[in-house]
């Protein structure tokens, strides 16, 4: 109401009112907060203005609002007619529209789900859907409203042939079809559509991307579509400077080169510097034929890492071959020598040469590509060495990880998170890496210690790392609005000995979210459960991830 009360331009002129233009706001003012007040169910409202002159200059606009009864959904009717009124979606979205009987009428909730049924139904193929019925009958005697909306999905339509358009004609057209999410003749999806967008994006090689369905080109129900791409800088170089509470101060530099034609490889070099950890990677990346998720990647890197519980130097070379396994799933090979000289404790310093070949499974699945509010992530890896073959250790380990995103209402959602390893070996567990080893604490594990400084201990009390792990964590998330969030979170985990008990460390505490297009920027204050040093811990981070 206020915002519409605004005064117009032209009531103050040269320094003085118009009291004719006044008059006639104050006229208009009763339909205008009439107007104002309908989307919410008011339509009988009671608006009086008074105009009062406190002295030569200045005047008071008195408006007084009796909103009225507030008018509720005396019945709602959403139908789905036509070939898609079985689809299982539309009717999950017939039965969670936003409005319902006996609530009272709210036309932005009406018209959210309305958009929201239409959009379903675009993302299946119907794309020339159509409401028959959508109409809010008032009756202002008993102050209620009869909703009635009936969809007509009309025909599914499929993906037809994609062409690619672009100026420098720089890749071959098999190479870009590895970034396509759908094939021709699957049903037609502006999600899928979105998710080729970011594929193209992800590769780091385009600098404009637009997927343009040719409507008016359409044979039969299959829709032709256009990928428009412009080409980006054949090298790219950024530097940058973050903070985390996991690696302390840091800057980096990245390099990136990428070669075009019919061999479109990638070349890449990191720079990263930390207060507690610095490393040097190069990585060469070579499509295969597939999916975007084909390729084969050999990566050279060192690696010091300086934490409270131990420190570290390594050398690393692995080879990797990835497979697309499908929507949202990644499988590879791959067989790494690493070269580590480590100190944890007062264990003798003892340098680790070790062989390991391995397998690694990803998953993820998502309701939306960039703003997710429903979905999971999962991942599971298998390495081990053996002394026959070329270590000086025999070790096997497993990691799983998994995470879940499950919305509760429209603005609060719950965020599980667990990780769990273990270890298979026939040395002494002194011989086995910092780097292979288990700790908790962190931004990623137990919030209100410091990354990586709780676990097994020795003799004397220092923390020396375990053969398995266990972390699990809860997070409340309540969104404000598009930018804002609040967060209440629990986490608990132990680094142990599988011969030994567990001891469980907790933390606890409370955060707040800034959304942005590349994550959320997480700032939590933890506090340690059951734990004598019970201070406040802050732990922040920029993380995009669900």
């Amino acid at each position: 109401v206020k915002a519409t009360l605004t005064l117009p331009p032209g009531i103050v002129r040269n320094g003085t009112i118009e009291e004719r233009w006044l008059e006639r706001f104050a006229g208009k003012a009763p339909k205008m907060v009439a107007d104002a007040l309908e989307p919410f169910g008011l339509y009988r409202s009671a608006t009086t203005v008074t105009i009062e002159k406190t002295d030569e200059l200045t005047y008071r606009i008195k408006v007084s609002v009796d909103p009225g009864a507030q008018t509720t959904v005396r019945s709602l009717t959403v139908k789905l007619t036509g070939e898609g009124s079985q689809e299982k979606s539309l009717l999950r979205e017939v039965r969670e529209f936003p409005l319902r009987q006996g609530d009272p009428l709210d036309h932005q909730l009406y018209e959210q789900g309305k958009r929201a049924l239409r959009l379903e139904a675009n993302n299946l193929g119907y794309l020339e859907t159509n409401y028959s019925t959508h109409v809010i009958r008032i009756d202002p005697d008993e102050d209620a409203a009869d909703v009635e909306l009936i969809l007509e999905t009309g025909p599914q339509f499929y993906f037809g042939e994609t062409s690619f358009k672009d100026e420098n004609d720089s890749y071959p057209e098999d190479f870009l079809q590895r970034f396509l999410t759908y094939r021709e003749g699957e049903v037609f999806s502006h999600t899928e559509l979105h998710r080729s967008r970011l594929n193209f994006y992800a590769a780091d090689r385009f600098d404009n991307v637009l997927m343009v369905p040719l409507m008016n080109e359409k044979v039969g129900r299959k829709v032709p579509v256009r990928v428009d791409l412009v080409t980006g800088k054949r090298h790219r170089l950024r530097p940058g400077i973050g903070y985390g509470t996991d690696t302390g101060a840091r800057v980096s530099l990245s390099y990136k080169r990428m070669r075009s034609g019919e061999n479109p490889s990638a070349h890449l070099i990191d720079l990263s510097l930390a207060e507690k950890t610095h490393f040097l990677e190069t990585s060469y990346t070579i499509p295969r034929p597939g999916s975007a998720d084909d390729n084969l990647i050999g990566t050279i890197g060192v690696r010091e890492e300086d934490l409270d519980a131990y420190e570290t130097w390594m050398f690393y070379v692995e080879a990797e071959r990835t497979y697309g396994l499908g929507r949202g799933k990644v499988g590879s090979l791959f067989l790494r020598y690493l070269y580590e000289d480590g100190d944890v404790a007062d264990e003798d310093d003892k340098i680790a040469k070790l062989v390991i070949p391995g397998v690694r499974y990803y998953q993820r699945a998502y309701d939306d590509p960039l703003n997710p509010t429903r979905g999971y992530q999962f991942r599971i890896e298998l390495r081990g060495s053996h002394d026959a073959l070329l270590s000086n250790l025999t070790i096997g380990q497993v990691i799983a990880a998994g995470s879940f995103m499950l919305p509760l209402t429209r603005n609060l959602t719950l965020h599980p998170r667990i990780e769990a390893a273990t270890t298979v070996k026939d040395d002494e567990f002194s011989d086995v890496p910092p780097s292979m080893r288990f700790f908790v604490g962190g931004n990623n594990s137990v919030r209100g210690y410091d990354f990586k400084s709780r676990g097994p201990e020795n003799e004397d009390g220092d923390v020396i790392g375990g053969d398995s792990l266990l972390v699990g964590s809860l997070e409340l998330e309540y969104a404000l609005n598009e930018q804002w969030g609040l967060a209440l979170f629990y986490d608990a985990g132990s680094a142990f000995n599988a011969d030994e008990d567990m001891d469980f460390i907790q933390g606890a505490g409370i955060g707040v979210r800034r959304y942005t297009q590349v994550g959320p920027i997480k700032l939590d204050l933890a506090t340690r459960v059951n734990d004598s040093n019970d201070n406040i811990r802050i732990h922040f981070s920029v993380v995009f991830d669900i």
